[in-house]
C-alpha cells in the first residue's frame, strides 16, 4: 500500500469514525508526511510506542525502517521496556527517534529530550507529537501541557536545531473534538440507543470534522489570529547538531 493510497483510506476512516478524534487525524497526518523522508533502513526509535493494538492508521513498520519499540508497558509488547529518560543505548546509536503522544505523561519532559538526545547519531532526526488543547487522559498519567514557545526554547537548549513545530488543528478543530467528544459519551450512555438517531449524530460529526478542517485552513488570516490562538498540539521535527 502507497503512502497516498494509505492517506486516502485515513480520510474515509478516521474522518468517519465517531471513535476517532482529529486530534489522532493530525497527528497520522503528520507521520505520513515526515517518516517516509527518513532513509531507508534507518534504525530508528519508537520511544513510548505500540507495536501491536496501534492507534490510528499510520504504521511505521511499512517504511522500510529498522524499528525498535521501547515502552514503559509490557502489555504494548515493546523490544525492551525502559524509562524514557533512562535507556539502554549507547551514544549516537540511532538514525532517527519518534516521539508521539508521550511527553505529556512524563513529569520532567527535558530529562527525555537530553537522554534522546544523547542516543541519536549527529544529524539524527527527532519527530514529537504532543497535545495541548486536547481531553486529560490516563495512560498512566498526564502531566503537563506546552506551547509552542516552551519546545521550541527546550528543544534548543538541549541542543536540537533546525526547528520545525506546526500547530496541528486550530480553533474549529479544537472545538470540533470536544463536541465529538460529548456526542460519544452521550451516545455510550444511551441517549442514542435506536439505530436511526445514532446514524444522524454519527454523520454530524463526520461533517464537522471535514468542516473544521477547511475552516481553520480558511480561517487562520493575518488580519485574526484568535483561531491560531487554539491548537489540539503540535507536530514538531529536529536535528541534532
Amino acid at each position: 500500500m502507497t503512502r497516498e493510497e494509505t492517506t486516502l483510506k485515513g480520510d474515509e476512516t478516521l474522518l468517519h469514525d465517531m471513535g476517532s478524534s482529529l486530534r489522532r487525524y493530525l497527528v497520522d497526518e503528520f507521520h505520513f508526511r515526515e517518516v517516509p523522508e527518513l532513509k531507508t533502513g534507518a534504525l530508528v526509535l519508537d520511544l513510548g510506542g505500540n507495536r501491536t493494538g496501534k492507534r490510528g492508521l499510520f504504521d511505521i513498520e511499512r517504511y522500510g525502517l529498522q524499528v525498535v519499540y521501547s515502552n514503559l508497558s509490557t502489555a504494548k509488547r515493546p523490544d525492551l521496556q525502559a524509562e524514557a529518560s533512562c535507556l539502554p543505548f549507547r551514544e549516537g546509536l540511532f538514525d532517527a527517534v519518534v516521539c508521539s503522544e508521550l511527553l505529556e505523561h512524563v513529569l520532567n519532559p527535558p530529562s527525555v529530550l537530553s537522554e534522546i538526545h544523547r542516543i541519536l547519531r549527529k544529524g539524527g532526526t527527532l519527530l514529537i507529537c504532543i497535545p495541548f488543547l486536547t481531553r486529560i487522559h490516563g495512560d498512566p498519567h498526564d502531566y503537563g501541557r506546552y506551547t509552542d514557545f516552551y519546545w521550541s526554547e527546550t528543544l534548543q537548549a538541549v541542543g536540537f536545531a533546525d526547528l520545525k513545530i506546526e500547530k496541528q488543528g486550530l480553533f474549529w478543530c479544537v472545538l470540533m473534538d470536544m463536541l465529538r467528544e460529548l456526542a460519544l459519551r452521550k451516545t455510550r450512555n444511551g441517549l442514542f440507543s435506536t439505530s436511526w438517531p445514532r446514524k444522524v449524530v454519527e454523520k454530524a460529526v463526520s461533517t464537522g470534522k471535514r468542516k473544521a478542517l477547511a475552516w481553520d485552513k480558511e480561517s487562520n488570516t493575518p488580519d485574526d489570529r484568535l483561531y491560531e490562538a487554539f491548537t489540539t498540539g503540535f507536530g514538531i521535527r529536529a536535528k541534532k547538531e
